[in-house]
């Protein structure tokens, strides 16, 4: 809950909002210096210097999600991409499909990233890498394997260092003409959830993704030489989301025999 906007302001409802010790010193609250986030709510609060309670109104505890995509491309080892402004809450979100190597590690500026990715039949590959990286506005991505095509960067804020990601192996031994596969998330507000699918001919332009949450799902791109799709979207409740594949005349799974599907949850706050 953000502080008032007028009237009286106390280090005690300060203190309340943001935490901290006793005895109160205002020196424990320059903004991004671990108890008040450097968020837009919180620009009024200075990160040195001369601080005053009046900085603080309208200040919150919380931090707005902030997405914005950044990049799009090919990202093999070594690629410096656009990652925006820089703040001390940013993570930076690499969706891969269709791709020559599906990476298992790397950096992102630097900073060891978290991967979730899987191999399907016949060569299509799907791969999500991820990291806070709260300096500079381009950074270089190290890979431990070929990148891919078709790579979309997206950034976002949060307050945490934890995530919750579900990944699906799915091996189909005989022609389905469709096939769904749902992953659901308990979700806090504000939130985002990544996820991707990829498939060898099944996905086609008809594969759809829908969600339970609030809001629409938004594509990043869509399906990648028949090999692929990924999306996003923001969510404040338990989000329950459902790819649902349709083949391509003739091909089905057979000889195409696994999927990879994948989901991230993240939280701002």
């Amino acid at each position: 809950m953000a502080l008032p906007g007028s009237g009286v302001l106390t280090l005690a409802d300060i203190q309340t909002e943001f935490g901290g010790t006793n005895p109160i010193s205002l020196s424990e609250y320059y903004r991004g210096g671990g108890l008040v986030p450097d968020s837009s709510l919180n620009t009024s609060v200075p990160t040195s210097g001369v601080i005053s309670v009046s900085d603080f109104y309208g200040a919150a505890n919380v931090i707005p999600i902030n997405y914005a995509q950044t990049y799009a491309g090919t990202i093999n080892n070594g690629t410096s991409i656009t990652i925006g402004t820089a703040r001390a809450t940013r993570w930076v979100f690499i969706q891969g499909l269709n791709t020559a190597s599906r990476p298992t590690s790397g950096t992102i500026g630097g900073v060891t990233m978290g991967v979730i990715g899987g191999t399907t039949g016949n060569g299509a590959k799907a791969w999500m890498g991820w990291a806070k990286v709260p300096t500079g506005t381009t950074a270089t991505v190290t890979l431990n394997a070929a990148g891919g095509d078709a790579c979309r960067v997206s950034t976002f804020d949060s307050i945490n260092s934890s995530y919750s990601g579900i990944y699906n192996a799915l091996t189909y031994e005989t022609y389905y003409p469709t096939k769904s596969v749902t992953n659901s998330f308990t979700v806090t507000d504000p939130g985002i959830v990544f996820s991707s699918v990829a498939a060898n001919s099944p996905t086609g332009t008809s594969s759809t993704l829908t969600s339970t949450s609030p809001g629409s799902v938004t594509y990043n791109f869509g399906p990648v030489v028949n090999r692929g799709a990924s999306g996003y979207n923001i969510t404040s409740t338990t989000d329950s989301r459902n790819w649902t594949y349709f083949s391509n005349a003739g091909a089905g799974f057979k000889n195409n025999p696994a999927q990879a599907v994948m989901a991230v949850f993240f939280s701002a706050n």
